[in-house]
């Protein structure tokens, strides 16, 4: 059985294999091989498709039906064009990418605010991807192209088309800019291939149904643009065979044993304004990601659990510590003894929930808006290519470093790695004030920019109401990198006020008692932040402080002081911190460490 597993699995067109029962001879082998070799000879002399299975029985991939070669010759291009708010258009192209090399297309992405009229008119194949924003209007980075496809009478007769439209059941016009395409595209002569599909805020289970077909429809179009129906079948088994779904699974990675879980999931009902919990028994490998877990409930025992399978909006927070579901092992998450292995999965924290654990993300992207994170460039001197277009240059090194600032696979990830950000409504949230930073970095920013940039991020709202930058280090390299980012903007906002305010002040004067004593001591560090006129104002229990005899500036009996309690000692009490520090920048990490706030 193994043997016809790995048959059927692998992509040549032809598997020959032999079996051998016990006490048979190698003649019977030899034999063996050479009737299963005739077999598929003869299939193939009869005008069939290879065999690749046991034994003469037909299991090809194309389900008995061959294509014809010259339908794979030629011009296999397929465009897919994109119109996305919250960034699921693009996931999903991604996807479309990877499946349709199994259809033997060459697929090409393209956002639509990159895209003109022009490109439907040389365009054999079409593929539309298109959300929904707000009541019934367009993305921001579709609107351009739709008007322009409004008022063209281009006549695209030669182009054939599906379209993905994605929307959300709670508003009136659902999904109503992917229908606007849909018809438009066939009132300018394009020829619809196949149904347009509507995809609800859980857009997987509609998309994973209609994307085989839809690719399968293209395919089925040769380099004349003649429409082969009878070929869609073919295409789109080759594009997701349900054979092969198990083998895919089981070599996503290492693979783990089965492990017994009792997963707790956050459920969230909008209709009817409830929430509460539901606990599930799985039973399932531990190699298996939780995106792929919560499909396995899904499928088996709770068909409404609504949540994001892939991308960079499928973020969960599972045992309070956030994560892309579609990139973590749930062998990796899981909690308890072997024999009681549990699990607690609960929305993205910082964003509104929609249903169960699906959050919106127009918090994300407001914040951005306000925060006006757009390139906003001064005008520079550009380099003329041998077409005769002149194009901005960038110093290599400077690109690289450029690119490394802000690098996040999923901002509204990064954004729920803040402690700060669930409980203040004005605050920009670390992503935001990266990207910020990123646009200040940036050497095509103008200088009024960058002003702006950095009066934003000083200002209320800003990176100063972010209360611990060290959370943020603790989610792995993006978000060590992260922090290290957040820390780069503060030192310069420092710099740049020439450290005035709250924060500039304790860092001047912590500073200075540095360069005073020659280390730090936390001893007379409460008393020297505050300054020359708060030391004075403090005088009795800065001088208990500096002589050692209380470390809260307190009674001395009250602090029950080793002087008069044992153990018998001069009174002195030994620093927690004592060290040299003779450079500002380590001065400034050790009051990040004993200071949270800043």
């Amino acid at each position: 059985d193994d043997i016809i597993d790995a048959a059927e699995a692998c992509p040549v067109d032809v598997i020959k294999f032999a079996t051998s029962e016990d006490g048979a001879s190698a003649e019977a082998t030899d034999s063996t091989e050479e009737t299963a070799t005739a077999a598929a000879d003869a299939g193939s002399s009869a005008g069939g498709a290879p065999d690749e299975g046991v034994g003469g029985e037909d299991s090809s991939d194309e389900g008995g039906v061959e294509i014809p070669p010259d339908l794979l010759e030629g011009d296999r291009k397929v465009l897919i064009l994109v119109g996305s708010q919250s960034g699921n258009g693009e996931s999903l192209a991604e996807e479309a990418v990877k499946l349709a090399v199994l259809g033997h297309l060459n697929a090409e992405i393209k956002l639509m605010d990159a895209a003109t009229v022009d490109d439907f008119s040389g365009c054999l194949r079409l593929l539309i991807i298109c959300s929904t924003w707000g009541e019934d209007e367009m993305p921001d980075n579709a609107q351009e192209l739709w008007d322009a496809a409004a008022a063209s009478k281009v006549d695209l007769s030669g182009l054939n088309f599906t379209v993905c439209a994605l929307g959300d059941t709670a508003y009136e016009f659902y999904c109503q800019s992917g229908k606007d395409w849909d018809s438009r595209l066939e009132e300018m002569g394009a020829r619809r291939v196949y149904e347009r599909v509507d995809c609800d805020v859980d857009y997987e289970p509609p998309w994973k149904s209609w994307v085989p077909n839809a690719l399968g429809s293209l395919a089925s179009i040769d380099e004349a643009g003649n429409f082969s129906d009878n070929m869609v079948g073919a295409f789109a088994e080759m594009i997701m065979p349900s054979k092969k779904a198990k083998v895919i699974a089981s070599a996503a990675g290492v693979v783990q044993p089965e492990i017994s879980v009792s997963v707790k999931v956050f459920r969230y009902d909008p209709v009817l304004s409830e929430q509460g919990w539901d606990t599930y028994a799985c039973t399932v490998p531990g190699h298996l990601s939780i995106s792929q877990m919560l499909t396995s409930i899904q499928e088996t025992q709770d068909g409404s659990l609504s949540f994001r399978r892939s991308g960079a909006l499928c973020g969960l927070s599972v045992n309070g510590r956030p994560i892309l579901a579609d990139s973590c092992r749930v062998v990796d998450f899981v909690c308890g003894d072997s024999d009681s292995l549990t699990m607690s999965i609960e929305p993205l924290p910082g964003h509104d929930v929609i249903r169960d654990l699906v959050v919106a993300t127009d918090s994300f992207e407001n914040r951005s808006l306000s925060a006006k994170s757009w390139a906003r460039t001064a005008d520079r001197i550009g380099h003329r290519t041998m077409q005769g277009v002149v194009m901005g240059t960038m110093d290599i090194s400077t690109s690289v470093n450029l690119r490394g600032v802000a690098a996040m696979s999923s901002p509204q990830l990064a954004q729920s790695w803040s402690d700060s950000l669930p409980y203040d409504g004005k605050y920009l949230g670390p992503a935001v004030c990266a990207q910020l930073w990123r646009r200040y970095l940036d050497p095509r920013t103008s200088e009024k920019a960058r002003t702006d940039i950095m009066k934003t991020l000083e200002s209320e709202g800003g990176l100063w109401n972010e209360t611990d930058i060290a959370a943020i280090g603790r989610h792995g390299a993006e978000g060590h990198a992260l922090a290290k980012t957040l820390y780069d903007c503060r030192a310069e906002l420092l710099r740049l006020n020439k450290f005035t305010g709250k924060h500039g002040r304790h860092v001047k004067w912590f500073s200075r008692t540095v360069k005073m004593f020659g280390d730090v001591n936390e001893t007379i560090l409460p008393a020297m932040v505050s300054g020359p006129f708060g030391m004075i104002a403090n005088g009795r229990q800065v001088l208990r402080m500096m002589t050692g005899f209380t470390r809260t500036g307190g009674p001395m009996l009250r602090d029950k002081q080793a002087l008069f309690m044992p153990p018998a000692s001069i009174g002195k009490m030994p620093p927690l911190v004592k060290l040299p520090a003779r450079n500002h920048h380590e001065v400034v990490a050790i009051f990040n460490e004993l200071d949270k706030r800043f």
